[in-house]
């Protein structure tokens, strides 16, 4: 499956996120990561609308709620394919 960069980046950004959601802030979506180990400020990307509509397009994510969303969480399907993602990225680094 095709995707845009920006859609990969926030595909993998929702695979690391607590819960595997990306929470609707006033910026866009965005994830905090899993693991949080001390209390400072965290530095997350964040996603446009138009970004999570592709990953919703490919059928990747579900929304909690179609007509306004807070959250985005990936589904099976957006699941497994990050995995494939972050597996081809590490046969990439294994070979180099």
């Amino acid at each position: 499956m095709h995707l845009q960069p920006k859609a990969i980046a926030a595909l993998l950004a929702a695979y690391a996120s607590q819960g595997k959601r990306l929470r609707r802030t006033r910026g866009g979506f965005a994830g905090l990561p899993a693991e949080i180990k001390t209390s400072c400020a965290v530095t997350t990307q964040v996603f446009t609308r138009r970004v999570i509509n592709w990953l919703d397009d490919a059928y990747l994510v579900t929304f909690d709620d179609p007509d306004f969303p807070h959250a985005v969480t990936l589904n099976a399907r957006g699941i497994a394919h990050a995995e494939q993602l972050l597996a081809q990225h590490a046969a990439m680094e294994k070979a180099s």
